[in-house]
């Protein structure tokens, strides 16, 4: 315990001290810390003597003051060589103790009695002890050098030349002297017998841990020599395994060297390791625009910021398709040269991705049909009798979203009691496979009390390996509208009921009235079959008399015409012949004869194409009504370019009809229409057609921006060609209106004219016939 006064303080500085020269210096070196060792505790037992013998000076001396003055010495001498010790100076330390104390030894026998000194025994014990303290080779040279000494005493002997005896001992000192030299010496053995025994058991230990560690090694390399042997055939498992993944698999070095790419992976790439044998062919024919992203990934896994890296990659087969794969790159530990190793699997998310997108566009599309049809969607789990409910299901009964829990029992507590077995019923029918859909009609709870009418409808979704059942998801509809209306037809239906009834009964009241009228009805149809057989009978005369009466026209029209020649000849003749004696009035008689004559012969020639327009039977068949007016066209195209009449031709579907009187038609009608333009600034015909507005059949039509006429009476169009000014083609527009209403009555159409003085005429005609319309709408203009 230390003290704060200060001889305390000095007392424990004192005791330090002691105890630090009383310790033994500590090495770690064994070798030197034994030579450390020994010094130490050898000048610590010289000194205890040294110290003992002060006291014993009287007794040992003769001298006390020479005995005190070779005791400090050795005293002085042993604090000396701990010093040299503590300084790491042990080896210094030990040779200049051991040569000290053999010259002290050596001077004391040659001062003291030569060979025959009574110090020969401390002399070998030096010896000993000085070969002991400084090893083998030190001994031996201690040794020859004290024969070589002792022997040299000898021959100083014989000669008589050994020196006085300078120190002069009690027989005391001699026996002391002999004693701590045999002490001294045995204290050695003693420390370097133990040292050597300590020695040896750390070396038998080592030799125990040596043949352990032997057999362990043996057993090791032995178990090496075995791992080789699996590991060998594990790395031709594992790159078989590899080779045969159904993942596609690469193994490459850091620098881009391939070690092994899978059959999966060439499979699916299309590209073979001997067309691509680096890993830079493979990103720039496989990767493309993702090779820096792969690099950078390589790059952080050899770098060490990570040991494994991911990701999504658009990758480019040989094919020309587009894969989808999902790569992990991992750093395996480096090869034995020293390179990285890295190792990529991938997964073919081709398939998936597209899935994943066919399932975003369903979604959406699911999405879009709830927006659309306002349903509400549900999901039960059978297995927990849990039911998700979307927001819609919620808002639709005018519930808060999630207002009440996800739970069946929540459903069931809201559809009505009257239809609770029949929705739970159809459910199970459902669930056992009986019905392919589940389907009911039921009432749902509203928010405000009310009832809602839903139609639900839903299908198993999810089912085990066994079969069995395990979600159902459908939808709910508001149906609420629909049963309103099913509600009133139900009271139509009632109320059409009751007058069935009551007009039931009218009905047979009257049906007896109309039995009675049916036989009235009866004799009155014997009465009218009498009558038609009569009618018959008068049409077959009338038809008779008609063809008699066609026949004695056609014969007095060539009975008339016969004279009207012979009568306009011999005027034609009379007139050419010189003057006579004729009279002025006589000559235009005869003129006016001649005149009449062809008037009346051309009246008599169109009386006969009419009679011949009426006979002549039709051929209908489908004819291109374009083509024939373009036809018409052409064959007034001289006239319609002298009176630059500009033709606005619009659409003419195609028709069933007589291609031979379809073209007279025309013909009369665009003459017609050109005599009508006489005296326009801009004449102009168009040819169309148009749907009739109450027949719906095609209606065509040419239409003309001539002089026009007031239709004063609709009924009788032929009239409104009294009012042309230019009376020279009256009877020839006459005529072929005429004859183009006979064509058109004869395909069992209608003909008519719409006109507006001033504003121009339209001729309107339509068939009957079957006929096929044209797509398109085409305007030709002709000048």
């Amino acid at each position: 315990m230390k003290t704060n006064s200060p001889f305390g303080n000095r007392l424990d500085y004192v005791m330090e001290t002691v105890e630090r020269w009383v310790a033994i210096p500590r090495y770690p070196d064994p070798a030197l810390q034994r030579k450390a060792g020994i010094i130490h505790t050898l000048t610590s037992a010289i000194i205890v003597m040294a110290l003992a013998t002060i006291s014993l000076t009287p007794f040992i001396f003769n001298d006390p003051v020479e005995g005190l003055s070779i005791s400090l010495g050795i005293i002085l001498f042993c604090l000396a060589i701990q010093t040299l010790n503590r300084l790491n100076r042990t080896n210094l330390a030990a040779l200049i103790f051991v040569v000290v104390v053999w010259l002290f030894d050596s001077g004391l026998i040659l001062f003291s009695g030569g060979f025959h000194s009574n110090y020969l025994v401390s002399y070998l014990t030096i010896t000993v002890m000085g070969g002991l303290i400084l090893g083998d080779i030190y001994a031996l040279n201690i040794a020859g050098i004290s024969i070589v000494t002792y022997l040299f005493f000898y021959f100083l002997e014989k000669q008589g030349l050994l020196p006085e005896p300078l120190f002069h001992f009690t027989p005391l000192a001699l026996i002391i002297i002999n004693v701590v030299s045999i002490l001294l010496a045995a204290i050695v053995l003693v420390l370097v017998l133990k040292e050597y025994e300590l020695n040896f058991e750390k070396l038998t230990e080592k030799e125990q841990s040596l043949s352990n560690i032997n057999e362990r090694l043996t057993g090791e390399i032995s178990a090496r020599k075995e791992a080789e042997a699996l590991l060998r055939g594990s790395e031709k498992r594992l790159k078989s395994a590899l080779m045969e993944s159904p993942y596609p698999t690469m193994l490459h070095t850091g620098e881009g060297e391939i070690l092994l790419v899978n059959t999966a992976w060439t499979r699916k790439s299309g590209y073979s390791s001997q067309q691509l044998n680096s890993l830079k062919d493979w990103l720039d024919k496989f990767f493309r625009e993702n090779s820096a992203k792969v690099e950078e990934n390589i790059s952080q896994l050899i770098s060490g910021i990570s040991d494994q890296r991911e990701g999504y990659y658009k990758l480019y087969p040989k094919n020309g398709s587009v894969l989808s794969w999902y790569l992990r790159w991992t750093r395996l530990p480096e090869l034995p040269d020293g390179k990285s190793l890295i190792l990529a699997i991938a997964t073919d998310m081709t398939r998936l991705r597209r899935m994943e997108s066919a399932l975003r566009e369903t979604e959406e599309n699911l999405s879009k049909y709830t927006l659309v049809t306002n349903d509400g969607l549900w999901d039960w789990d059978l297995t927990t009798n849990q039911v998700d409910f979307d927001p819609r299901y919620y808002t639709m009964a005018g519930y808060e979203v999630d207002e009440f829990p996800h739970l069946l029992e929540e459903f069931r507590k809201r559809v009505h009691p009257d239809d609770l077995e029949r929705v739970f019923s159809a459910a199970e029918a459902h669930l056992n496979g009986e019905t392919d859909r589940f389907n009911v009609d039921f009432r749902f709870l509203k928010k405000d009390g009310s009832w809602l009418w839903v139609m639900s409808r839903g299908k198993v979704t999810v089912q085990d390996e066994y079969g069995k059942p395990l979600r159902l998801a459908g939808t709910h509809t508001d149906i609420s509208t629909q049963k309103a209306v099913e509600e009133q037809l139900h009271q139509h239906q009632v109320h059409l009921e009751q007058i069935v009834r009551e007009r039931t009964q009218t009905l047979n009241e009257r049906i007896s009235e109309v039995e009675k009228l049916n036989a009235a009805l009866m004799n009155i149809l014997d009465d009218y079959q009498i009558a038609n057989q009569k009618l018959s009978a008068v049409s077959s005369l009338l038809s008779t008399h008609y063809q008699e009466l066609e026949t004695f026209a056609i014969t007095t029209l060539n009975d008339l015409q016969t004279p009207l020649l012979t009568l306009h000849a011999s005027a034609e003749r009379l007139l050419s012949k010189p003057p006579t004696n004729l009279k002025a009035k006589e000559l235009e008689t005869l003129e006016g004869i001649r005149t009449q004559s062809c008037l009346v012969n051309q009246r008599l020639s169109d009386l006969r194409e009419v009679s011949q327009l009426f006979r002549k039977e039709i051929q209908p068949a489908e004819v291109d009504v374009r083509k024939v007016v373009q036809k018409v066209l052409n064959n007034y195209a001289k006239e319609l370019e002298v009176q630059k009449v500009n033709i606005d031709l619009k659409e003419l579907p195609v028709c069933q009809v007589d291609a031979a009187l379809l073209e007279e038609l025309f013909e009369y009608l665009i003459y017609n229409s050109i005599q009508f333009t006489s005296g326009t600034d801009k004449p102009e015909i168009v040819i169309g057609s148009q749907s009739g507005e109450s027949s719906g059949k095609i209606v065509y039509y040419v239409q003309v921006n001539g002089v026009g006429f007031d239709q004063k009476d609709p009924g009788e169009n032929f009239q409104i060609y009294l009012q042309l000014q230019d009376e020279s083609n009256r009877q020839d527009i006459r005529l072929n209106l005429i004859k183009a209403k006979i064509i058109v009555s004869k395909h069992e159409g209608k003909f008519w004219v719409e006109s507006q003085k001033g504003s121009g005429t339209t001729f309107f005609f339509e068939f009957s016939l079957p006929f096929n319309r044209q797509d398109g709408n085409e305007t030709v203009k002709s000048t």
